[in-house]
């Protein structure tokens, strides 16, 4: 995760945002809070928390990170997608059945 902070001057309503030109990033999060000096957090604290928070996220594995489909995967699914819709039950249906016939 790339994080800016930057303290730019507000001109007739309106703030301009220069970026770095190794930011590279489609689509960006922008949060506008008044600068307060009395509210300040010092740029050191500010960096170690972006340091913090890049090194998390580089570490942060979710189950999808590890999920990964097998050819015989893709095969079976692209069949059952173009298998009529009607043929199939709902997954309350489905839990139903079960429980009818395992005692779940």
């Amino acid at each position: 995760m790339e994080a800016i902070a930057q303290f730019v001057k507000v001109k007739n309503h309106r703030v301009t945002i220069i970026l770095p030109e190794d930011f590279n990033a489609d689509e960006v999060e922008v949060i506008i809070l008044p600068n307060s000096k009395k509210y300040q957090i010092p740029q050191v604290q500010i960096n170690e928390a972006i340091e913090q928070t890049t090194l998390y996220f580089k570490n942060t594995l979710t189950e999808l990170d590890h999920f990964t489909l097998s050819n015989e995967d893709k095969i079976l699914l692209e069949f059952r997608d173009k298998q009529p819709k009607e043929d199939f039950i709902s997954a309350e249906e489905s839990v139903n059945r079960l429980k009818k016939k395992y005692g779940v």
